[in-house]
């Protein structure tokens, strides 16, 4: 039969197969195809998440910019608490305190007390006096309260105040409060002019259409009156103070506006404001030369100092002429109730609880030396910008590097925006919000790393599943809880090995379609691939048609030896079977020979810094490469040593083939094979056991012996092998193998 005929039979023969292969290449082709593109589409997951988290962040802090309002605050009240304020200022609280109201007598004091305080405080050099409360009045003269509404009493007729005389002695402020209900419809009176300009119609939250005036002497013949009103935040903090506060559509300063006022001899206000949002628009007031930027309610950031650090003195000290000459000389003096009980005291961002007089007086210190914190109406607009910039840039580099990179990125960025912002304040009084930006740029790292590593876990168990098709999965478990053992190292252990090969491969190939053979070959190669894998052996090699096996490395196996004959049991029944379907199919498809052996050899990771290669280095393996080749020798598909089922816990039945003389070998290998089952139903076992006794023994009858077994079994190869040697004068059962 010639080649060409024999190659036209085969191919046509493996027809329907290779049309199936071609079949499934093209699916897995497109699979493949899905998988790379979703694979593309997963790593651009990341960047995609942190995008939307990053939109969705931005469109969130446009949408409601005062979501985050309280975190705010926490921050500016960090910065307060850690960045020093103005307390060298002349201003000076002159406190109707517990010890005031013990020895003078319980609030409210007459007009003569109250007028008493004034006049020393003018007699210690004041230059201007303040009072940040609001007394009422009374027919008799004395102080208290009185319809507002009614009408007022002719000058004739009206009682000369003492407290008013005594304001009008020096520069003083009266000061008055607003209020939603209980109070006076009356407006109160300006001593100095106040013009509006710019773009739009103030509405301050001090809009309020009640007033609580003082009596109206003193309040007419003070040089200024200005309003008590404070506006506490939601959590009860004062952080702002409101310098310009509306009844109706007139505006009004503020107490510490007029003391201001009259400390630069000014005679009007000027107020601008810009067209926007009252919240956010800034509005400037210009007081003489000096110009004041408030933010959209008419309000000033205060930086509040300790309460201790503000200069005080008691209103019994002043009295009764115990307090220093130059204790008040020069200096403004604001008079105010700070007992307890008495008034009200609001929290400051240091958590102390201030009187009205107080609060002003921080707030007219920080006006006299030009420093107070101030939020300039391009901060959002900043924050924004910042908060998108460091997002972006995140994402850029989670895009070029991940893990520690963008660890240490996300980290240094957040660190630097709060940096930023406390050096901002500390130096320039600005008070950005680092918060925002901060959170932001915290999420989108939270985003891009929880979505990394879910798709490099995805990614992983993808490699983890393909690399399980070409590597043994007890080696890629193994490696993957130990990655540590991917280095350069090696040690003694005692393995098993399998070796294979495939008789009459190569006039197959010579035969046959190189489609047709790369087929076949790697259906063969399955077959054996899923007993070995199943066995939890180690693939070692495939080199052609012929597979190496490794048991117990890189995974300890104490029963090593017996999974490699287990396994090499199973191989020799699937490839057998295999070879037979393929007869049956009319591809001459020869049977697969295998040699097991145990011994000890040098295992680990052997190559370069560029390359690692697992292997295992020792005479077992040759020693089992050779007893593979010895199958084709005696006539067997199966070669066992004796090493191998010594340690094997449940040995299956094998037979004796003999010691061989292999090459490289000082002493023989005892070398066994298995029975079939239908060898094991004969009598097969028994006369040959009989015979190979006797030749082991040199009894002379040996050869008679093999004589008859041949002649009862003539398909056992292995016993005509041993008749041949008999019939050729050897002796013994130890032989060579040509190996």
């Amino acid at each position: 039969m010639s080649i060409a005929f024999q190659r036209a039979r085969i191919h046509a023969a493996l027809s329907p197969m290779i049309r199936a292969r071609r079949y499934r290449g093209r699916r897995h082709q497109t699979q493949g195809l899905y998988r790379t593109i979703m694979r593309l589409r997963l790593s651009q997951i990341p960047t995609l998440l942190g995008l939307l988290a990053l939109g969705l962040l931005l469109a969130a802090q446009i949408r409601f910019p005062n979501a985050m309002g309280w975190a705010r605050h926490l921050v500016f009240d960090a910065y307060i608490a850690a960045g020093p304020a103005v307390t060298d200022a002349p201003v000076t609280v002159v406190s109707i305190d517990e010890a005031s109201l013990t020895r003078e007598g319980p609030w409210p004091w007459p007009p003569a007390r109250l007028a008493a305080l004034v006049d020393r405080t003018r007699d210690l050099g004041a230059s201007i006096v303040a009072l940040a409360l609001i007394p009422s009045e009374r027919g008799d003269g004395a102080l208290t309260a009185a319809d507002p509404n009614a009408a007022s009493p002719t000058p004739a007729a009206q009682p000369v105040d003492p407290l008013a005389v005594s304001l009008a002695r020096l520069p003083s402020v009266m000061g008055f409060a607003l209020t939603h209900s209980g109070g006076s419809a009356l407006h109160p009176p300006r001593h100095a002019g106040l013009a509006t300009v710019g773009e739009r119609d103030l509405r301050l939250p001090g809009r309020l259409p009640a007033s609580l005036l003082p009596p109206a002497q003193a309040l007419e013949l003070a040089a200024g009156a200005g309003a008590l009103n404070v506006f506490p935040d939601p959590d009860g903090r004062l952080r702002r103070l409101p310098l310009l506060v509306q009844m109706g559509d007139a505006l009004y300063p503020s107490l510490a506006a007029e003391v201001f006022r009259l400390r630069l001899g000014a005679g009007s206000y000027l107020v601008r404001a810009q067209r926007g949002q009252a919240a956010e628009t800034p509005i400037t007031l210009k007081i003489g030369d000096r110009t004041i930027r408030l933010n959209g309610n008419g309000e000033v950031w205060l930086h509040f100092a300790p309460r201790a650090a503000l200069p005080r003195i008691s209103a019994s000290r002043v009295l009764r002429d115990e307090a220093e000459d130059d204790a008040l000389r020069a200096r403004i003096a604001i008079i105010g109730v700070e007992a307890a009980g008495i008034g009200t005291a609001i929290a400051s961002p240091l958590g102390e609880r201030l009187a009205p007089a107080e609060i002003h007086a921080q707030a007219l210190a920080q006006l006299m030396s030009g420093v107070h914190p101030w939020r300039p109406a391009w901060a959002a607009g900043a924050e924004l910008t910042v908060a998108a910039a460091g997002g972006l840039l995140l994402i850029g580099i989670a895009l070029w590097r991940r893990g520690l990179w963008l660890v240490v990125t996300g980290a240094g960025m957040v660190g630097s925006v709060i940096a930023a912002g406390y050096l901002l304040f500390s130096t320039q009084r600005l008070l950005l919000d680092p918060l925002s930006p901060a959170i932001t740029i915290t999420v989108v790292y939270v985003v891009l790393a929880l979505s990394s590593y879910l798709i490099s876990e995805h990614e992983r168990r993808w490699v983890q599943r393909a690399f399980a098709r070409y590597l043994s999965p007890a080696l890629l478990q193994h490696l993957t809880r130990h990655p540590e053992q991917l280095k350069l190292s090696g040690e003694r252990r005692e393995c098993s090995f399998i070796m294979t090969d495939l008789a009459g491969f190569t006039p197959l190939v010579e035969q046959s379609e190189p489609e047709a053979l790369v087929d076949l070959l790697n259906r063969y190669l399955d077959r054996l691939l899923e007993v070995i894998f199943a066995h939890q052996g180690t693939l070692d090699r495939i080199v052609g048609d012929a597979v190496s096996v490794r048991f117990s490395a890189p995974v300890h196996q104490p029963d090593h030896a017996q999974r490699a004959v287990d396994c090499a049991l199973a191989l020799d029944h699937a490839a057998h079977a295999f070879a037979t379907e393929m007869r049956q199919a009319g591809v001459p498809f020869g049977e697969t020979r295998i040699g097991v052996h145990t011994g000890e050899v040098i295992v680990g990771n052997f190559g370069g810094s560029r390359h690692l290669d697992y292997r295992a280095f020792g005479d077992a393996i040759n020693t089992a490469a050779r007893l593979e080749t010895a199958n084709k020798v005696v006539g067997t598909r199966i070669i066992v040593s004796a090493d191998a089922c010594a340690r094997c816990t449940e040995p299956a039945p094998m037979r004796p083939i003999g010691d061989l003389l292999l090459k490289g070998k000082a002493h023989p290998v005892a070398a066994l094979t298995p029975f079939s089952a239908d060898e094991r139903a004969s009598e097969l076992p028994r006369d040959y056991e009989r015979a190979y006794r006797a030749m082991q023994h040199l009894e002379p009858n040996a050869r008679a012996l093999f004589e008859t077994c041949a002649a009862r079994f003539p398909d056992d190869a292995l016993t005509r092998f041993h008749r041949e040697r008999l019939r050729a004068g050897e002796q013994g059962t130890a032989f060579s193998v040509g190996l």
